[in-house]
């Protein structure tokens, strides 16, 4: 049908041949033909919401090195206690970590504060494997000088 000032197109989307007055401009700024308009889509307009996972207080990680030592004197497996070369800094309910002969690792804690090299462990804890001199014992600190205790920090 003549329509006077309606000129012809073609649909940007199917191609097809139609009237002007027939097509309108999509979100996407083409020229197309009703069947072939699309709105835009309602989730393009959803703005995300900022998400501050920022911690209220931050300081900076301590990194935490620990103390070294051996075994002194050999302990037999079921041992109670067990010698040290170097005992400075223990204190009673420090932990340690003894490294046995089978090569896993044993924590206990010293009962009371060792004296003599030696470090005693609490009742019914016991060596589950034995300990030759010379195998590695790591104590329990942050810088070689401040030791960490069940309760509190030590500083030497």
């Amino acid at each position: 049908m003549f329509n006077l000032g309606d000129w012809n197109i073609i649909c940007e989307k199917c191609g097809m041949k139609r009237k002007a007055s027939e097509c309108s401009l999509n979100w996407q700024n083409q020229l197309v033909c009703g069947p072939c308009w699309e709105s835009r889509h309602p989730q393009e307009y959803v703005k995300g919401i900022p998400d501050n996972q920022s911690v209220p207080i931050a300081r900076p990680d301590v990194v935490a090195i620990q103390g070294e030592t051996t075994v002194k004197t050999s302990a037999l497996r079921n041992a109670t206690s067990i010698e040290l070369t170097s005992i400075t800094g223990l204190v009673d309910k420090d932990p340690i970590n003894i490294i046995l002969n089978d090569g896993s690792a044993y924590w206990v804690y010293c009962e009371g504060t060792p004296s003599s090299d030696t470090v005693t462990f609490p009742a019914g804890a016991y060596l589950p494997f034995a300990a030759s001199a010379g195998n590695t014992v790591y104590l329990p600190s942050l810088d070689n000088e401040t030791y960490i205790t069940a309760t509190t920090l030590v500083e030497l």
